[in-house]
């Protein structure tokens, strides 16, 4: 059997892990500012009762690793991975402890290792934008990333039972966006959730209840980005390609069928 034949190849558009670079830039200002006004945030805190005295020098601290952990944990809970909240935690706080461990201080080379952390960050997140590449074929797709594991994904298209184009506000603007192929197996599809729940309790000793529990899924596009065509350049273009590509297997095997009825009929 031929190989199959490449009609395309891709890569992330650039923006398409906008948020990631912006999270490690954050990183980056805050260790900036901070190291700026470090002695500013001790001298306003000194001012606060509540933070007053000795306690006013660790100001900075339990402020950088609000302003370190904080955005990262949300980061987690929006992508579904715990991965930016043991960062978070690591930066905000297993590194100054690091730090004060083996320098006898943390500052300010807490700000300096934030810096040099956040600027490893943005060439880690360019890194992994390179390391995801879509392979279109004229039998299938096929889905490769190769960063800290491999990940390869060939779905051809007889399996897909249904193509999904979308595209965010910065998409539409820079022109780019996620092609989900959602195979018969259901893979590629998510589910949002809702949930609603109401008790009633009563006393202590009398032991009665009610509790009332409901909730609502609706099944979405959504998958890792190593399973889907994700942020890729011009993707109404790459639709079209795609659904071409699908149409051409569908009408293979019909075609086949009418020539091998026409050379039938023609020997005989």
């Amino acid at each position: 059997m031929e190989p199959p034949k490449r009609i395309l190849e891709l890569r992330p558009h650039p923006l398409a892990f906008a948020w990631l670079y912006i999270l490690w830039i954050y990183i980056m200002v805050i260790s900036v500012v901070f190291y700026l006004y470090h002695d500013v945030i001790i001298e306003y805190a000194s001012t606060i009762p509540l933070l007053g005295g000795w306690i006013s020098s660790y100001a900075p601290l339990i402020l950088w690793f609000i302003a370190s952990a904080v955005p990262l944990i949300i980061a987690s809970i929006i992508k579904i991975s715990w991965r930016y909240a043991l960062i978070g935690i690591l930066i905000g706080l297993v590194l100054p402890i690091i730090l004060w461990y083996f320098q006898g201080t943390w500052y300010p080379y807490l700000y300096y290792a934030g810096t040099a952390i956040a600027v490893l960050g943005i060439i880690g997140a360019e890194f992994h934008r390179r390391a995801h590449r879509y392979i279109i074929t004229d039998r299938g797709l096929i889905i490769e990333y190769h960063g800290l594991k491999s990940v390869r994904r060939e779905i051809l298209y007889s399996r897909i039972s249904d193509l999904v184009l979308e595209k965010g506000l910065l998409g539409r603007i820079f022109n780019y966006g996620n092609i989900v192929p959602i195979s018969s197996s259901g893979l590629g599809l998510g589910e949002d959730t809702a949930h609603v729940g109401v008790g009633v309790g009563a006393a202590k000793g009398v032991g009665a209840g009610v509790i009332v529990a409901g909730g609502r899924g609706v099944k979405v596009a959504r998958t890792r980005s190593y399973y889907m065509l994700y942020g890729v350049p011009d993707p109404e273009r790459v639709y079209e390609v795609i659904t071409e590509a699908i149409r051409g297997t569908e009408e293979a095997p019909y075609l086949k069928r009418i020539l091998e009825t026409l050379e039938k009929k023609t020997s005989v």
